[in-house]
């Protein structure tokens, strides 16, 4: 069994990543650390995992020792928060911050979580990994095939629309900053990562970011030209995605409840050869696929667990 500690549960996606981590097969969670409430009961602080789990939040005495903590704070709270900790060096380390998601190639002590873009990266001796932000994640599933295969060779629109769970009330912030300035940071990590898959990538990327009346789903409509026939990119994108248990393309109109408490990302191609632009849908549910479910798809690949060991989850929209 995996032991793990948490730190950072009092918020959204910390919240998500104990319920997933309860249930899971591998994993024992050993501990739990929040920054805004004191020594009480974990099922007083996460909804829904009454009868499942007798933990306190911020236990008394020392941390015990864990194969892997998962950091679940602000940006800016992440060092500080690993220095507390004081871990052992052989400890893993899952950042969900995003605060090392636009580390360049020659400073990748933070190997970089997507897994559908660095499975291979991710098995091989990773000791700290950064969970993609969650537009960036959808954006970049939803633009891999074309880049692997180097056919990004014009400007890339990315509308993106978020429920609530993750676009901020008005006045509010996400991860401590306002929309403009996070929206502009996803834009840096989509362009980064676009050009580490495809090396002649230089086109203009522009990420907008909405909000979306459904809570929990992550959209986004990626929309760029290329000469490529529609059934050989159905065939690029096929190809793909085949090997990975996560992403999967549909022939129609995707609805919240394909993905909604899932850890899947459904993909839709429509592209109009008369002109030659193509708009790629990609949508996810927020929490999952978008930060604590892809955490735990790292976890499983850094110790060698079936990747979806703890994510065959049902969706429960209707």
């Amino acid at each position: 069994m995996v032991k793990v500690g948490i730190a950072g549960c009092d918020n959204l996606r910390g919240a998500e990543l104990v319920r997933i981590l309860i249930n899971h097969p591998d994993v024992d969670l050993m501990w739990v650390k929040a920054t805004s409430v004191g020594s009480v009961r974990l099922d007083e602080v996460v909804p829904g995992i009454v009868g499942e789990c007798g933990l306190m939040i911020n236990p008394e005495g020392e941390l015990g020792n864990v194969d892997v903590v998962f950091t679940c704070g602000h940006r800016d709270q992440c060092a500080a928060t690993l220095e507390t900790l004081r871990l052992n060096d052989d400890t893993h380390i899952i950042d969900l911050s995003g605060c090392h998601n636009l580390d360049d190639d020659q400073h990748q002590s933070w190997k970089y979580g997507l897994s559908e873009m660095q499975r291979r990266n991710l098995v091989h001796d990773t000791m700290r990994a950064t969970v993609p932000g969650n537009a960036a994640m959808v954006s970049l599933l939803a633009l891999l095939p074309m880049a692997r295969n180097l056919l990004l060779n014009s400007p890339i629109e990315l509308r993106v629309a978020m429920g609530e769970t993750a676009f901020p009330e008005q006045g509010k912030t996400i991860d401590g900053l306002d929309i403009d300035a996070w929206a502009a940071l996803q834009q840096q990590e989509v362009v980064l990562n676009l050009k580490r898959c495809q090396s002649s990538f230089d086109q203009d990327v522009k990420l907008t970011i909405s909000p979306l009346a459904e809570r929990r789903t992550l959209a986004v409509d990626a929309r760029f030209r290329t000469s490529v026939d529609s059934e050989m990119i159905r065939q690029l994108y096929d190809h793909y995605y085949s090997d990975h248990n996560f992403v999967f393309l549909v022939d129609r109109p995707i609805v919240t409840a394909d993905v909604e408490n899932t850890n899947k990302c459904l993909i839709r191609l429509d592209k109009d050869d008369s002109t030659g632009l193509i708009t790629v849908q990609a949508v996810a549910d927020t929490l999952l696929k978008g930060s604590a479910g892809s955490a735990v798809h790292v976890m499983n690949l850094m110790f060698g667990m079936h990747e979806r060991a703890g994510l065959a989850l049902k969706g429960t929209g209707c």
